[in-house]
């Protein structure tokens, strides 16, 4: 059977710690006025550092092979914020949640509508509560695109929703309206940044750690 990317995490995978970060890619130039002037260059990405559970040589393994399988930096994998794998007013329970209009929700809704700076979802449960900071994620150009909404928000009773997001929604191409949005696990595809890897060999459970950069 052949490897296909993008790779998903191994089975099983739990995170101690980490980091999941926006990085801005801009030119600032700071006067001797004290006035700061700042140009941006190019898309924000985001970066993350992973570190997993402790793990025992059977799960270290399953870490090495996912690595290898990577074939360097050159293989992709589906990341997401290990701190934020749920909606953060529900967590695990949002998956116990009724979709408006019936049926179990699955994590998943519809990309109705969008702006620079707004996503419109459609399809979750009546008067879903949207956090500041949650991610979500949808396909876009081939990957994926994956967002942080800005500010408390509640769906209507008809589980339509509107969300400001960051970074700005790329346009060009367009979105696809209808697209699956992700709210369990919303993700985007990284690389892993050469040299992060390390899996040390202990009779001790010890933690896997790597690095990641979005692949734009």
């Amino acid at each position: 059977m052949a490897i296909t990317f993008p790779l998903p995490f191994p089975a099983g995978a739990g995170f101690l710690e980490g980091e999941f970060s926006l990085g801005e890619v801009q030119a600032v130039n700071t006067l001797r006025s004290g006035a700061v002037q700042a140009m941006e260059l190019g898309d924000s990405i985001w970066s993350g550092r992973f570190v997993t559970s402790l793990c025992d040589a059977r799960q270290r393994g399953r870490w090495q092979a996912w690595k290898a399988a990577l074939n360097g930096s050159i293989g992709t994998f589906l990341a997401y914020d290990p701190d934020k794998q749920y909606p953060l007013a529900y967590g695990a329970g949002v998956l116990a949640l009724t979709r408006f209009g019936g049926g179990a929700f699955d994590g998943n809704a519809t990309l109705a509508a969008w702006t620079a700076t707004t996503l419109q979802i459609t399809g979750l449960p009546a008067a879903y509560q949207a956090a500041d900071g949650d991610m979500v994620s949808f396909p876009w150009n081939g990957g994926k695109a994956l967002h942080m909404i800005v500010g408390d928000t509640a769906a209507s009773a008809g589980g339509v929703l509107d969300v400001m997001v960051v970074p700005p929604v790329r346009t060009s191409p367009a979105p696809s309206g209808g697209a699956a949005v992700a709210l369990v696990k919303p993700s985007c595809l990284m690389r892993l940044r050469p040299g992060s890897f390390s899996a040390p060999t202990s009779r001790a459970r010890r933690s896997v750690s790597f690095e990641g950069v979005q692949v734009p």
